[in-house]
């Protein structure tokens, strides 16, 4: 058995399937590939800074004219009070967060052969600098509308285009470099959770759900990795195994997003799960994997445990399958679902934008770190069955853009006396070109506790 039941390549590329049938025909996992140990090979805080500054580089040079012109807009105005998306776009270095502060950042579209100008200004600097421009359309947050229209006049605001599409286009789109070194990060993360999922780490009946938990994040002080929040252990047990002890029904609800509830401690014939991200490289992961504990004498989890991963591996089939880019996120979730429904499934999709993280710096001390998301939300996370389908249309999906893929299926376990058990998985997906790719994998086997 391997280290990790993820089965890593560098992408790993979906298969479409024939239109016109409902079952994944496809549908062919790789078993027992070996991690690549990238937990070996994690960057110092200053190359992953370097880098990160090539990217924003790259970012401003060709993802803002992309926005701009989709959106509509010659000018973009976009000030402090703009959060994320203004820091997203100043050095990592930036002695603005404590002595001297920009009022803007302003790009000016050029046209197609000059480009778009950048400049960082003086509120004394910008109606002059419009003025001369004399754009006919001006891009401006909510958030800084009245800031800008005070400082440029009543004439110029009368062009202002207040479009939340700006600060989103720019946010979610990745350099393609990015999504490459995002496997790096995505298989690190992996790295971690196999560790966690085994016998180094949990002792059956001796190990809590907070141990694990605090094992985690020790993991990650010690590797020198960030994370936002602790992680989320929960455990599904099966109801004929729960009177041998203490813990009620209560301690197993299932919930969206799962929380950490209850310390409990880890049994023999458990399912235990897993919701973790780390911060590295500028971007944030988010993964479920589960993991099962093995009772006395088994060599393996029960053929009904192995056939409810196998479900939510389908489920996932179907939903990499609906992804096309500029495709709205509202009928790729439907159209996935329906899919699924086709196969027999018990489907719900509740995924969401991977996060950036940002990390600012000043040149006499001041610190600032941010996580943030944006882009189309994909589901609902309704627990009702079926999974309800949502209004047509939505936010479209575009290439170079990162997700979540969070989702799971019930399946009846024969061998839990016909209980329903949830798996729910995570994993990190980039919309590519052409094509959607799990980024370092996903979990297709049960990590095994013995």
């Amino acid at each position: 058995m391997s280290l990790t039941k993820v089965a890593f390549s560098l992408l790993v590329v979906m298969v479409l399937l024939p239109a016109a049938i409902g079952r994944p025909q496809a549908f062919q996992q790789p078993y027992g590939i070996e991690s690549q140990n990238d937990i070996e090979n994690i960057a110092p805080i200053r190359q992953q800074i370097l880098m990160e500054e090539e990217w924003l580089r790259w970012r401003k040079k060709h993802i803002v004219p992309e926005v701009m012109r989709r959106v509509g807009v010659d000018v973009w105005l976009i000030g402090e009070e703009d959060g994320a998306l203004y820091y997203s776009l100043v050095p990592a270095n930036y002695e603005g967060l404590v002595s001297q502060r920009y009022d803007a950042l302003i790009f000016i579209d050029k046209g197609a052969d000059d480009g778009v100008e950048s400049l960082a200004i003086d509120a004394s600097e910008v109606a002059d600098l419009i003025n001369s421009h004399d754009p006919s359309h001006i891009g401006v947050s909510r958030g800084s509308r009245e800031q800008f229209a005070e400082i440029v006049g009543s004439e110029m605001a009368a062009r202002f285009v207040v479009s939340r599409d700006l600060r989103t286009g720019f946010l979610e789109k990745r350099n393609p470099e990015e999504v490459s070194a995002f496997n790096h990060v995505a298989r690190v993360a992996y790295d971690i959770i196999a560790e966690a999922f085994s016998n180094r780490v949990v002792v059956p009946d001796v190990t809590t759900t907070d141990d694990l938990n605090w094992w985690i994040r020790q993991r990650y002080r010690d590797l020198g990795l960030e994370t936002s929040d602790h992680p989320t252990i929960t455990i599904q047990r099966s109801r004929l195994e729960r009177p041998k002890y203490e813990e009620d029904d209560e301690h197993f609800t299932i919930e969206v997003p799962p929380r950490n509830g209850y310390n409990m401690i880890i049994r023999r014939g458990d399912m235990i799960s897993v919701d973790t991200g780390i911060n590295y490289f500028g971007v944030g992961t988010d993964t479920q994997q589960v993991a099962y504990v093995l009772k006395e004498g088994e060599a393996d989890a029960p053929e009904g445990l192995q056939v409810a991963l196998n479900n939510t591996n389908r489920l996932q089939i179907h939903f990499a399958n609906a992804f096309a880019a500029g495709k709205p996120s509202n009928d790729i979730v439907n159209d996935a679902l329906e899919a699924a429904w086709d196969d027999g499934l018990r489907p719900s999709i509740y995924s969401h934008p991977l996060p950036y993280y940002l990390r600012r710096y000043s040149l006499n001390g001041g610190f600032i770190k941010m996580r943030y998301g944006a882009g189309p939300g994909l589901g609902g996370g309704e627990l009702v069955e079926p999974a309800p389908l949502l209004p047509p249309g939505g936010y479209p999906v575009y290439a170079n853009t990162t997700y979540a893929m969070e989702l799971h299926t019930w399946t009846s376990v024969p061998e839990w006396g016909g209980q329903d058990v949830r798996i729910t998985l995570e994993q990190n997906v980039a919309m590519t070109e052409d094509r959607l790719v799990f980024l370092g994998g996903r979990q297709v086997e049960w990590y095994i506790i013995k």
